[in-house]
C-alpha cells in the first residue's frame, strides 16, 4: 500500500513537471493580403506611430492546450503590420521614440500620431497538444493631432482558429490568423475614414 502511494505521488510530481510549461510563439501576421488591399486616393500626409519601450518588450502569457501556456510579444510581433496598414493609407510613416520629440516630428512633417493597444487571449480544445486552437485579438488604434487632440479611434475584435492537422507545422497559426484579420479589419476602417482629409 505504501509502495503504491509513493508511486502515485511520484506520478503526480512527474505530471506537474511536464505540464504547465510556457511555449514561445510569434503572433506576427502574414502581410501578403494586407499589401494587396486596394486603397484609393492615398493621402499625401506623413504620420508617425508610437509604441513605448515597455510595450515593445512586453511578454504576454495566455492558455494553450494540455494545461500548458503560450508566451509572445504582441507589440513587437505586430509592429510591421501596423507600419504596413499605415503605409497603405498615408504618404510616409515614421516610428517615434517619443511623443515629445518635436524636432524630429517637425523635420518629417508628421501631422498625426497613432498609438496601438492590443489585448489577446487564447485557448485549446485539446488535452494533449499545447498550441492554441483558438486565439482572440482586440486591436485599438488611436490617432491624435500635434496638439494632442484625438481625431480618430477604432477597435476591432477578431478570432483565429486552427486544428491539429493545420498547426502541426506552425504552432502559431491560430494567433497569426487572428492578427491578420485584426490588422486587415483596421486597414478597412482606416481607409474609409474622413478624419484625416
Amino acid at each position: 500500500m505504501r509502495k503504491q502511494y509513493k508511486l502515485l505521488v511520484a506520478s503526480i510530481i512527474t505530471m506537474m513537471a511536464i505540464t504547465g510549461c510556457s511555449h514561445k510563439i510569434s503572433i506576427n501576421p502574414s502581410l501578403e493580403k494586407i499589401r494587396e488591399t486596394t486603397v484609393e486616393n492615398k493621402l499625401d500626409i506623413n504620420v508617425g506611430y508610437y509604441i513605448s519601450k515597455h510595450n515593445k518588450k512586453l511578454k504576454v502569457t495566455t492558455p494553450g492546450g494540455g494545461g500548458d501556456k503560450v508566451e509572445y510579444m504582441p507589440y513587437k510581433d505586430t509592429e510591421s503590420a501596423l507600419n504596413t496598414i499605415l503605409s497603405k493609407v498615408f504618404n510616409r510613416v515614421y516610428s517615434l521614440k517619443s511623443f515629445n520629440d518635436k524636432e524630429y516630428i517637425e523635420s518629417k512633417s508628421i501631422k498625426y500620431i497613432f498609438t496601438p493597444k492590443i489585448k489577446t487571449n487564447s485557448s485549446s480544445d485539446s488535452a494533449f497538444t499545447w498550441p492554441p486552437t483558438k486565439f482572440t485579438v482586440a486591436l485599438t488604434c488611436e490617432a491624435v493631432n500635434l496638439n494632442g487632440s484625438k481625431v480618430w479611434e477604432e477597435t476591432t475584435y477578431e478570432e483565429g482558429n486552427a486544428e491539429f492537422d493545420e498547426f502541426k507545422e506552425n504552432f502559431s497559426l491560430s494567433a497569426q490568423r487572428a492578427t491578420e484579420k485584426a490588422f486587415q479589419s483596421m486597414l478597412n476602417k482606416l481607409k474609409k475614414s474622413d478624419s484625416f482629409k
